[in-house]
């Protein structure tokens, strides 16, 4: 007789359960497809402007981001200003917050030690007596966000708006990368795959071919000079911000927007490492996006300054007079 084989048996109810669970597979292949119609798009736009790519570029760039992220920048600009109006108001409450809650508690205290002296038996502490110096400080911390986030819905300058910019811009920066990517033919690691002919043909003052990579280095030294100075400019005007008098911080030990100044700088240098591999084309992108974020934003510091800072960036000293005395002194 043949050994006799143990076959389990099948449990009805894990096996339709098992069925019926469901594999969710996300891919890209939509978005890439879509982008890869856009370039397409976009190389017939260049076809008809009849302009050279080293124009057409810079052009588009302008066009783009003065359509899509300057209306949303200067809509983040004025919600800033007025929540550096209201920021006073928040400051003043604080001390204010920690005198009430100092009151209340020793308003308790006195109330505990009088039933005490009485003889009556007082039950568990209330928790208003038994607050210290920490308790109050977070409280009052507690009660000051509460009061900030009720304000700023109230003027209508969430903190939340504030990150439209960086929601729309991000995305529009790398979508727009990923168009002049496939224009130059730099995919798949640096194999050169449909790649638009006419980049070969028109040249920019050392370069003979946009798609290939700067081999004197000139353009992604460029890229490298404009991001830092975008990004150091960017970096002074929250700086300012910061300062409660002239040249002195509120404290010297490292806080998290310098770890984030810190990490700018770090991706400044791999984003200008990467330019040195990457076609010219997309170099001169990248350069026209920087310079008009540059351009945005010391226009918008002149005409939509942040008003909460000690003194502003630009200053006019030619129209004093010489013995003009300052009505605030700074030490």
């Amino acid at each position: 007789m043949l050994p006799r084989i143990y076959r389990p048996k099948k449990i009805i109810g894990c096996s339709r359960s098992y069925n019926r669970l469901q594999r969710r597979n996300f891919s890209f292949e939509p978005v890439s497809e879509g982008l890869k119609h856009a370039s397409e798009m976009l190389i017939q736009v260049h076809a008809d402007s009849l302009l050279p790519w080293w124009v057409f570029i810079p052009l588009a760039t302008f066009t783009m981001r003065t359509c899509f992220t300057l209306p949303i920048a200067i809509y983040q600009r004025r919600g800033l200003r007025k929540q550096n109006e209201l920021r006073p108001i928040i400051q003043a409450t604080t001390p204010v917050l920690r005198a009430k809650l100092a009151s209340v508690a020793q308003a308790e205290q006195i109330k505990r030690q009088k039933e005490i002296a009485r003889g009556i038996k007082s039950p568990v502490p209330n928790e208003k007596a038994t607050l210290t110096a920490d308790k109050i400080m977070i409280l009052a911390a507690k009660e000051k966000y509460k009061r900030q986030k009720a304000l700023f819905r109230q003027y209508g300058c969430q903190t939340w708006k504030m990150m439209v910019l960086p929601a729309v811009q991000i995305p529009l920066w790398v979508s727009f990368s990923y168009m002049f990517r496939t224009i130059t033919g730099w995919t798949d690691f640096g194999n050169k795959s449909n790649i638009d002919m006419s980049l070969t043909d028109e040249h920019f003052l050392h370069l003979y071919d946009l798609s290939v990579s700067d081999p004197y280095f000139i353009l992604p030294i460029t890229l490298g000079v404009v991001a830092l100075c975008n990004a150091e400019w960017n970096f002074k005007t929250a700086d300012l911000m910061q300062l409660t008098t002239r040249g002195k911080k509120n404290t010297l030990r490292p806080t998290a927007f310098d770890v984030i100044i810190t990490l700018s700088r770090a991706s400044l240098i791999f984003l200008t490492a990467v330019a040195t591999q990457a076609p010219a084309a997309l170099v001169m992108y990248w350069i026209s996006s920087n310079s008009y974020s540059l351009l945005q934003n010391i226009l918008m510091d002149r005409f939509l300054p942040l008003r909460y800072s000690p003194y502003e960036r630009f200053t006019r000293t030619g129209s004093l007079p010489k013995d003009a005395k300052p009505l605030v002194r700074y030490y």
